[in-house]
């Protein structure tokens, strides 16, 4: 709509209502009246309340383009009404609008006191925004609702909820660029007593609003939720909203509790559906343990099926009741006994005894007390490897028909014999290393005496030097360690003695209590004992005491 009031206005007599120009006679010209169209007339009478006009009479008035004053419409006294104030509420009474149907010009145009006694008759007492109503005046905005005013929206609370700090359901998360070690993750969720698994976030109670008439609107109920958790968790001492475990265990979700279980079980083989397991008690597999994975426990562990390449690690005995693969990989370790249906290939240390049904082949064998191998007849069988036992060592075959080289210690702790081994190796290191670094100052200080060590020699003898004092220092301590192994050994007193049920082959080797005997003829039912006196090892028959 063009800018009309600084060119043309409207006037009121007797005789009627007029156009005519708003612009003084000398700045009067066509021109001036080209932008104006009949719309624009038509918005310009609606807003004065003119609601009957001749339209004839404005086409002659834009026609002219002259300003000359033009009746276009009549004076009647039932349409020259005051302004109409009209307030409607929305239906959830939070606003309220007002339309203005304008006054006839002639009449006043309504102030802010009358729009605010129309919005009293309708009972509107909250939230109205005079500002709006200024500006409704000011402007003079005509059939359009104005909100003019406002209710306060009710402000929603929070409900309750647990976050799991621990979820077992879903025990590790990968980061895009995490490389993951699929044989070391467990999905296993180990937890340790006072290790936070969840927490409480309380819910906040939400806020009442109010609607332009003055009733309240009720924020929307919140929920409260309570941790459930069983066994081995509860509330922290400190903080009611934090949930922590108190024992050692799994965290697992049963029966939509958390509990925390002491024992492990897995109804699966271990592989990469499953994972690695270390966990804080015992720990029971109905299926098999694969190549590459380990299984370490406090308590027990008990394998269904097979472990395969695999490292098991108890503090306390391992059952294995289909046997070990070990392809030259992993090691079997209980702190107590070893219980196994066979192994192949497998190394083994126990802090107890080590029980197998059948075969024994191309493996390494350490035990404290006994390994006994008498299962099933001739599969009970000793071939290949080493074996090594505090007390005795019992088969019903030993060796093979092929002349397999069997060894076979008793009487000496394993875990001596093994320092010693160690201790031994590291002398020797020790001993090959000086004897390379011997030459080599010789040579550097020969230099040095005739005044040919460069800076960079110098230092070479330096740190020869140092290296060379390091040595001999480590070494004396490790042959003072070595000479208490030594003694050790000898002094060993515990009962010594190999039994084999059925037939012992040649190139069988036994050790007992250091003195060592080499099978170089078949024999059966035998029990292989040192004879102290001949400071040797005798045949028996199988059901011979041990000394």
């Amino acid at each position: 709509m063009a800018d009309l009031n600084n060119l043309i206005k409207l006037e009121a007599d007797q005789d009627g209502v007029w156009l005519c120009s708003a612009l003084p006679e000398s700045e009067l010209t066509p021109e001036k009246f080209n932008e104006i169209n009949q719309n624009d007339i038509y918005e310009l009478l609606k807003s004065h309340g003119v609601k009957k006009y001749e339209l004839r009479a404005i086409e002659l008035f834009i026609r002219s383009k002259t300003g000359q004053r033009v009746k276009v419409a009549n004076r009647d006294a039932k349409l020259e009404q005051d302004a109409k104030i009209s307030v409607s509420i929305a239906k959830d009474a939070m606003s309220a609008s007002v339309v203005i149907e304008p006054p006839f010009f002639t009449k006043p145009w309504p102030s802010e006191a009358n729009i605010l006694a129309a919005l009293k008759n309708k009972n509107i007492i909250f939230g109205i925004d005079k500002e709006a109503i200024k500006n409704l005046i000011a402007n003079k905005i005509i059939e359009q609702h104005v909100v003019v005013a406002k209710g306060k929206e009710p402000i929603p609370g929070k409900d309750a909820y647990i976050e799991l700090i621990k979820d077992p359901d879903n025990p590790f998360e990968i980061r895009d660029d995490e490389r993951i070690d699929y044989w070391s993750r467990s999905t296993v969720l180990t937890v340790h007593p006072g290790t936070q698994v969840a927490v409480k976030h309380p819910l906040e109670t939400g806020r009442d609003g109010l609607t332009v008439i003055g009733t309240a609107v009720k924020a929307p109920a919140v929920k409260n939720v309570e941790f459930a958790f069983g066994e081995g968790l509860a509330r922290a001492a400190d903080n009611p909203f934090s949930l922590v475990a108190t024992a050692d265990g799994q965290l697992k979700n049963q029966n939509k509790k958390l509990v925390v279980l002491p024992e492990l079980e897995v109804n699966k083989d271990v592989d990469f559906g499953i994972g690695s397991i270390d966990f804080t008690g015992a720990v029971r597999i109905k299926g098999s343990v694969r190549e590459g994975f380990h299984v370490i426990a406090q308590g027990n562990i008990d394998i269904h099926g097979m472990v395969e390449g695999a490292d098991i690690d108890s503090q306390a005995s391992v059952i294995i009741h289909g046997g070990v693969r070990g392809m030259g990989k992993g090691i079997i370790k209980a702190s107590e006994d070893v219980n196994i249906g066979f192994a192949d290939q497998a190394v083994i240390r126990s802090g107890g005894n080590i029980l197998a049904k059948n075969a024994i082949m191309h493996s390494k064998l350490y035990a404290r007390k006994t390994v006994i191998v008498l299962g099933q007849g001739k599969k009970s069988q000793i071939v290949g490897g080493r074996v090594e036992a505090g007390t005795e060592v019992s088969c019903s075959i030993l060796g093979s028909e092929m002349g397999t080289k069997t060894e076979v210690v008793v009487g000496l702790p394993p875990e001596l014999l093994e320092r010693d081994r160690v201790i031994k190796r590291e002398i020797k290191r020790c001993e090959e290393n000086l004897e390379k670094i011997d030459p080599n100052l010789v040579l550097l200080k020969k230099l040095e005496t005739e005044g040919q060590l460069d800076d960079q020699k110098r230092l070479m003898m330096v740190n020869l030097t140092k290296m060379k004092f390091q040595i001999q220092a480590a070494l004396e301590s490790m042959k003072i360690e070595a000479a208490d192994l030594e003694f050790q050994l000898g002094s060993v007193k515990d009962v010594g003695i190999v039994r084999v049920k059925d037939t012992c082959y040649p190139g069988v080797v036994i050790t007992i209590k250091g003195y060592t005997y080499q099978v170089h003829t078949e024999c059966k039912y035998t029990a292989f004992v040192v004879d102290e006196e001949a400071k040797g090892i005798k045949l028996r028959t199988f059901d011979a005491k041990a000394v």
